[in-house]
């Protein structure tokens, strides 16, 4: 073992690992077919290479023990609410800064674009009571820009996993990609991890009695994935509706753990 080994439950490992990949429209599986089977054509992209051309001398497989993703759009939330309950109250709203008008009969002027987000872009600051300012969408009176009804709405998102050995070039009709787990973002949640959802790993960890749900004598174990050297990580996202298209928006993969 190197000397610069470092102690990682459940072994330990010589060098850290770290990848990441972006994933926007590489699509894999069938909504229509219900299947995360990757389907001729679609093209997961690579997380994790364990050295799958073998060309390597010094990687002899490692341990993936974390998988993050985190989605690439982020959206502000609305500064200010109006509606029967807010009515009449006294703003003062800069440039840059968001009003959800929510119930267009309690404001006294027009809303040009009805229920929705407003983005305020004049230059000066706005003040005045809420329900009487000019939410005009189009910029040009108050200086407010439509966002739409349904602005920062973030839908919900599965990402697949997959795993090849000794292969550089995957056909999914050989069955060369194997599933290891999807997951599933809930709708306007910005980042999930996946160790609920990773395989256990053989050995169990340190721990001090039982834990809710485990029978006596169960043990503990860590989640992660083991990887052969030749192994690899693909991952896609599922193309059912909204997503059909992949997630446009895009979002990163993120694994860590070490080479062994």
């Amino acid at each position: 073992m190197a000397s610069t080994s470092t102690n990682k439950q459940p072994l330990l490992v010589d060098r850290p690992l770290f990848d990441s990949v972006r994933i926007t429209t590489q699509t894999v599986g069938s909504a229509s077919s219900n299947t995360l089977f990757v389907q001729g054509g679609q093209a997961p992209s690579i997380l994790v290479d364990m050295d799958a051309a073998l060309s390597e001398d010094n990687n002899d497989g490692g341990v993936i023990d974390s998988i993050t993703i985190v989605r690439n759009d982020f959206y502000r939330a609305a500064d200010y609410i109006v509606n029967s309950g807010t009515s009449g109250t006294v703003v003062s709203i800069a440039s840059g800064q968001i009003v959800h008008v929510a119930d267009t009969g309690v404001v006294s002027t027009t809303v040009d674009s009805g229920v929705g987000y407003y983005t305020y872009t004049g230059s000066t600051t706005l003040t005045g009571i809420n329900t009487d300012l000019l939410y005009s969408g189009g910029g040009s009176s108050s200086g407010f820009t439509f966002q739409g009804v349904a602005y920062g709405e973030q839908p919900a998102v599965t990402f697949a996993f997959y795993q090849t050995r000794n292969t550089t070039t995957p056909i999914p009709a050989s069955g060369d990609y194997r599933l290891l787990f999807a997951k599933t973002v809930p709708a306007n949640t910005a980042q999930v991890d996946c160790s609920d959802v990773m395989p256990q790993l053989p050995t169990p960890i340190a721990q001090a009695g039982n834990t809710a749900g485990l029978g006596e004598g169960t043990p503990l174990r860590n989640r992660g994935i083991y990887l052969e050297r030749g192994d690899r990580i693909y991952v896609g996202v599922f193309p059912d509706l909204p997503n059909i298209s992949g997630y446009t928006p895009g979002a990163h993969i993120i694994a860590e753990g070490g080479f062994f």
